[in-house]
């Protein structure tokens, strides 16, 4: 029997409601405009938005993704936002450019938010189901046509001329704890197989990687009071632009911000004893024993991993963080493993508070298919299928922060190219322009060994892609783009931007203008006691009461203004060499001039402009020297076979 949505045609199809996918729904929603226009295919409609792993959003570098995907219009912004119940700027005894915004987030809310907040899109219709089959044209152009899809012993085909897959952590999803092996992506959830299939049969290359989560303990049989506190800032620092005015959408009112209760957390830790049991006891354990063959997150590791890795230490920090008003569930933040359940116990039986705790839930480990990311474009776009995109962890990476940009990136352009069709030119940032540039650059120049995770190191031009001023670069982008112009937030949005940079330049003058002493507030804020509170007591008086962001962004500006002219001025210098395309049509095998290694680097990962190639495992700078002289004389070459 063939069943089917009573819509069966969209312009963007987007498989998966995790990060990746309700963030592509967004933005492809946010471009389009139009109902019914997005399908968004999820499972289970309830388990859209859930938060798998630790109910946090944010932290050091994560933080300016999800500053960057809010600047864009996005979504993950709002919702942390919205359901934050402890808030804190990371790294704040350094400079601005690695300061990392980060909340814990209500687990339960979140997901209702995100639900609600999907909900309230007439361009977004969720269909529950499994993809079972991605359906591509038979010629040799190899475009998409849409999906087969399964629900119980139903199925039936969407159509569309753009798909986004974000499978996150569930194509042949397979959870370990022990010896024990159960399928699935997500505790009680199934795994999907169909479209590991169907992907293979278009040949895509798969690998292999794995994640882990640890154990969740009842708040209340741990001894709460007698551990360390781990609290949030004072005055808590918003994600969303929109959220220091207030908005609304739908059911949800997030006028007033904080808008729940804020918590604290606690410390505690491991001890020599559970290292030893663990020790013990790695005859146990999957990532020992051979069970699990893939690599897992190295910035990340399980607690066994811990152990083994760093043996010379006798404890390890684990951070107790409530999970929700609505559970009295806590998450055990620095001891993911996928350990037995009897040696489980004992570990958190020996830390501190923790001699009475009852666990709630195990950790485990899961392995799951991903596709190797040399097959996309910095857009998300598959090579070999035209209009198939790829967002999230099915692309190599870790965290929810990274599955949002990607899916926010994969959402824009698969919503151009189904909007434009033959004048779609497809969009992505630059790794001067955002960290969203430096996320996808890294994706399509790299083999990830392990999940991919975002650093403040990996961005060259980190002074630049600040968290505060994510709204300066990215914003007008987003307008252009036309991701602001469809609902009432993209408008609020461009009001609160505007006025933000009529407040920067007077703020800009006044810092030149005023004076102490001898010194103009210009080289008074060059001083290294001279903070941005300083700052504020200085320009309050001539502008008013301003949302701390403003004060950090004109503090920063100025201070680092040197710096970011000379790094401005690198930029400028490299343009050339970074734009500058490749030839699709180009044969590297065929190079002989070049060195072996780097021919199989260009030929494996095709880059699209030299700048790519430079960033390439294997290539050196005289590699890249001789490769300018060769694709001269290639094009040379086939201009007069053409001619001919």
């Amino acid at each position: 029997m063939l069943l089917s949505p009573v819509n069966t045609h969209f312009k963007v199809i987007v498989v998966g409601g995790g990060h990746a996918g309700i963030e592509a729904a967004w933005a492809a929603a946010n471009r389009l405009g139009e109902s019914s226009s997005v399908a968004l295919i999820s499972i289970d409609e309830s388990k859209i938005g859930v938060m798998s792993c630790n109910p946090a959003i944010g932290g050091l570098a994560k933080g300016q993704l999800v500053r960057e995907v809010d600047a864009m219009g996005g979504l993950m912004g709002l919702i942390a936002d919205a359901t934050g119940i402890q808030f804190k700027v990371l790294n704040t005894s350094k400079g601005s450019a690695v300061h990392g915004p980060r909340c814990q987030s209500d687990k339960v809310a979140y997901s209702q938010v995100a639900q609600s907040m999907i909900k309230s899109r007439d361009e977004i219709q969720v269909i529950e189901g499994t993809v079972e089959e991605i359906l591509t044209t038979n010629d040799h152009s190899k475009r998409i046509v849409g999906v087969r899809v399964a629900n119980g012993s139903d199925e039936f085909i969407l159509e569309a001329p753009s798909v986004v897959v974000t499978t996150g952590t569930f194509m042949r999803g397979l959870m370990h704890m022990g010896s024990e092996k159960t399928e699935g992506g997500r505790f009680g959830e199934k795994a999907a197989t169909g479209i590991s299939k169907s992907l293979n049969e278009l040949g895509f290359e798969l690998g292999r990687l794995k994640t882990g989560t640890p154990p969740r303990l009842a708040i209340d049989t741990i001894e709460w009071d007698n551990l360390q506190v781990e609290s949030g800032d004072e005055v808590p620092v918003p994600f969303s632009e929109l959220s220091t005015s207030g908005w609304s959408l739908g059911s949800i009112d997030c006028t007033d911000f904080p808008r729940l209760e804020q918590v604290t957390c606690r410390q505690s830790s491991t001890c020599e004893d559970s290292h030893e049991i663990i020790r013990q006891n790695l005859d146990r354990a999957p990532m020992f024993t051979g069970q699990i063959e893939s690599s897992g997150p190295r910035y990340c590791p399980s607690i066994e991993d811990k152990v083994v890795r760093f043996e010379e230490r006798s404890s390890h920090g684990v951070f107790l963080e409530p999970e929700s008003h609505e559970t009295n569930w806590v998450y055990c933040n620095g001891i993911a493993t996928s350990l037995p359940s009897d040696v489980q116990d004992e570990v958190i039986r020996r830390m501190p508070g923790c001699e009475n705790a009852e666990i709630l839930q195990y950790g485990y480990a899961v392995e799951y298919d991903m596709v190797r990311p040399h097959q996309i474009y910095t857009t998300g776009e598959t090579r070999s299928v035209n209009g198939l995109f790829l967002a999230g962890q099915i692309n190599g990476t870790s965290g929810y922060e990274e599955a949002a940009a990607q899916g926010f990136i994969a959402g824009l352009n698969a919503a151009l190219l189904a909007d434009l069709e033959d004048e779609y030119k497809a969009f992505s940032f630059d790794r001067d322009q955002a960290y969203i540039g430096v996320l996808m650059d890294d994706l399509v120049t790299k083999t990830p060994r392990e999940p991919y995770r975002m650093f403040t190191s990996r961005a060259e031009h980190r002074l630049i892609l600040r968290a505060d001023n994510a709204p300066d670069r990215l914003t007008p982008i987003a307008k252009e783009l036309g991701l602001l112009d469809t609902t009432n937030l993209g408008a609020q949005r461009w009001s609160q931007f505007e006025e933000r940079i009529q407040l920067l330049e007077q703020g800009q003058e006044l810092i030149n203008s005023l004076r102490e002493g001898e010194k103009t507030y210009a080289q008074r804020i060059l001083d290294p006691d001279f903070t941005a509170e300083n700052l504020i007591e200085v320009l309050e008086p001539h502008m008013g009461k301003q949302d701390r962001g403003i004060w950090q962004t004109l503090h920063s500006n100025k201070r680092y203004e040197p710096y970011i002219e000379r790094q401005l001025g690198v930029i400028k210098r490299n343009a050339e060499l970074e734009h500058r395309p490749l030839p699709e049509w180009i044969s590297y095998d065929e190079l002989d001039s070049l060195r072996t290694e780097a021919r199989q680097a260009l030929e494996q990962f095709r880059p699209t402009t030299f700048g790519q190639a430079s960033r390439l495992e294997g290539i050196t700078p005289a590699d890249v020297t001789l490769l300018s002289v060769l694709i001269k004389r290639a094009r040379a070459s086939r201009r007069e076979a053409l001619q001919e």
